[in-house]
């Protein structure tokens, strides 16, 4: 029971967590608070997070996967547009990635994916 409770608590509590119209106004000025809302108003943030892995890998195990690879940027490009699986089974469980380019402009997608790099 007490596994069933802290497992509510803390949906909650991520669920409360919303994206205000004011954080989305200021997050203009800033590139990476701007990739952080674009990712929220995306719905990315239901599988990933930036230090810990969720459903899908942590973005930061994205970047250190990446970071020397020159058609890194491309690739999660597509990756992030089609969706897909097979990258990251390990951490997924084969998990499939939907696709986003239908919920997400091209110049939302490429920030996301320098934000990430950057990262």
């Amino acid at each position: 029971m007490f596994r069933l409770s802290t497992v509510f608590i803390i949906l909650t509590f991520l669920a409360s967590c919303d994206v205000g119209d004011s954080m989305r106004e200021a997050s203009k000025k800033n590139p990476s608070s701007h990739a952080r809302v674009i990712a929220a108003d995306s719905g990315c943030m239901g599988c990933h997070a930036v230090s810990v892995t969720v459903v899908g890998p942590a973005w930061k195990l994205v970047a250190k996967k990446y970071k020397n690879d020159p058609g890194a940027k491309a690739f999660l490009i597509h990756k992030i547009k089609k969706g897909g699986k097979g990258n990251w089974n390990e951490m997924t469980g084969g998990k499939i990635m939907p696709a986003h380019e239908d919920r997400m402009s091209n110049e939302d997608i490429s920030k996301l994916v320098d934000y990430i790099l950057a990262l």
